[in-house]
């Protein structure tokens, strides 16, 4: 004859409640394990946070837009042409550069924006840029648009009174190496030597 079996008490039916409740969390936490450590896609890269968009006057005439530049990489590097001492320098030592790059079969544009445009306007960067590599062109605007660009690579610049009225200009100096996107890749790394900074170059997809 069957038997029936005892009535659950409500303490036995809340016991098996919370037993039940813990296998499932630990299933769920299973299923959680194995779902993260499936093969996923590859993840999209972040967007740049250096870097924007341009259109400024040109060393060798007329306006250039950055979207222009869309499917090769560039640099970008700030200064003045006042600077006395590690701009021009910068400058040449990436006119060898390039030189180099393209004696490996390269090329790259590289563009100087200038920070001081009341006085570097496109006559006296067009002079300048007559003694470093034709590679190089320069860049200036309206304060506004010069403000913005440098906002956007996020360089600083502090006008620094001279004695006599005039004035310098301590800058960011930095070299910015840019994808085909217009993306920052970094800064090229120019004292270490060529060598370094022609593999950077060249490992820009």
């Amino acid at each position: 004859m069957p038997i029936d079996p005892p009535p659950v008490t409500p303490a036995q039916r809340r016991a098996g409640y919370g037993i039940l409740a813990a296998v499932l969390v630990g299933i769920l936490g299973i299923a959680g394990g194995v779902v993260a450590m499936l093969p996923r896609g590859p993840a999209k890269p972040a967007m740049s946070v250096v870097g924007g968009p341009f259109r400024l006057q040109s060393s060798k005439g007329g306006i250039l837009d950055s979207a222009t530049l869309a499917g090769r990489p560039f640099l970008v590097f700030f200064g003045f042409t006042r600077c006395p001492n590690v701009c021009p320098t910068t400058l040449a030592d990436l006119s060898n550069l390039i030189d180099d790059l393209h004696k490996a079969g390269g090329d790259i544009g590289a563009y100087y924006i200038t920070l001081d445009p009341e006085r570097d306007d496109a006559a006296v960067l067009r002079d300048y840029m007559g003694s470093f590599s034709d590679s190089i062109t320069g860049l200036t605007g309206t304060r506004e648009e010069i403000d913005r660009v440098a906002r956007s690579y996020r360089v600083f610049s502090k006008k620094v009174p001279l004695p006599g009225g005039d004035y310098t200009l301590e800058h960011t100096l930095m070299v910015y190496l840019m994808d085909r996107n217009g993306g920052f890749v970094g800064p090229l790394d120019l004292a270490a030597g060529h060598g370094l900074a022609l593999r950077q170059i060249q490992a820009v997809p």
